[in-house]
């Protein structure tokens, strides 16, 4: 079993010109044990030492969930771990069969807080993690991938979005915006030549609200013109790998209204090594950043989670 992680920072006294990349790519590595409904969530830092939460002890809230697997139950949970190291803060959705309990998919964040303690947490002195792992998205056990043809894949995607507004938006120019964002992703799986490309935003709009960073955001939204509708995050061609990996740091950002004059970021992922009834992988998950500028000096970024299912997949159900 493995699982991806992607290691953030985030600045909270970032200026437009200082808009943080995700660090060093996708880690392909086992983060999650599950045995419905109890769940442990562990993570290993740059110095090797590793960190953990779960239900039965660190759970601060419990909810129903909802999951785009059909079939499948799901719940969420949020974490607080309070050490005398520091402060340990996550959230995981898992979507997992009843009578199967390790046909599971977890997708999620974790946030430590080195030499912080409740109820004084910054998350700009903070590091990030973004979690998606399952049985299904395991490259050691690898889809076997079609030689011929193609597959759409549709999902959500969502996290947080930073953005720090130019000089086009008045008094709020140098302000710094911190919020949760969501939308829907599409992807076009090629087999014949082995790769996949996509966009994120192109069907429906870039969303914010109020779904999993509550607990560092507050409660409301703020209700903000300049709050990512309307972008698009365009996925450069993109190989697949013969264990069903993908990793590309091929992103460009597109606005309609707005001109943006730099654009870069990565995205990369797995397929899932269960078929749907094409015989294509039934589930495209992981990862995608994106950061841009604007001819006013504004700047971005966008950091997210995605779990894309097939059109078969979907069909059938």
């Amino acid at each position: 079993m493995a699982l991806l992680v992607v290691a953030l920072t985030m600045s909270a006294c970032m200026n437009r010109h200082d808009v943080p990349p995700a660090d060093e790519g996708i880690d392909f590595v086992r983060n999650t044990e599950f045995s419905g409904p109890y769940l442990r969530v562990f993570i290993t830092t740059e110095d090797g030492t590793e960190l953990s939460v779960n239900t039965a002890d660190d759970a601060i809230e419990t909810r129903r969930g909802s999951t785009p697997i059909p079939g499948h139950d799901a719940r969420s949970w949020t974490f607080v771990k309070d050490k005398d190291e520091g402060t340990s803060v996550a959230y995981a959705l898992v979507s997992w069969d009843g009578d199967n309990p390790q046909d599971y998919l977890m997708a999620g964040w974790w946030a430590e807080f080195p030499d912080q303690h409740l109820p004084y947490l910054s998350f700009g002195d903070s590091l990030q993690y973004s979690i998606v792992d399952g049985p299904e998205t395991d490259p050691s056990s690898p889809p076997r991938l079609p030689a011929t043809g193609q597959a759409t894949y549709v999902g959500q995607v969502g996290g947080l979005y930073v953005y720090t507004p130019g000089s086009d938006w008045g008094e709020d120019e140098g302000a710094y915006l911190l919020e949760e964002w969501e939308g829907t992703m599409t992807l076009t799986a090629n087999f014949a030549d082995s790769t996949l490309h996509g966009c994120v935003g192109c069907v429906g709009e870039i969303t914010t609200g109020r779904a999993h960073f509550g607990v560092f955001l507050g409660a409301e939204a703020r209700d903000i013109e300049f709050l990512g509708a309307d972008y698009e995050m365009h996925l450069g061609t993109t190989p697949i790998n013969p264990d069903g990996t993908f990793e590309h740091t091929d992103v460009t950002v597109r606005h309609p209204e707005r001109t943006i004059t730099q654009s870069e970021g990565s995205w990369g992922g797995t397929l899932s090594n269960i078929p749907d009834q094409a015989g294509d992988p039934r589930i495209a998950a992981g990862f995608v950043d994106a950061e841009f500028e604007e001819s006013d000096d504004s700047a971005g970024l966008f950091v997210g989670t995605f779990v894309t299912l097939s059109d078969s997949f979907r069909a059938a159900q």
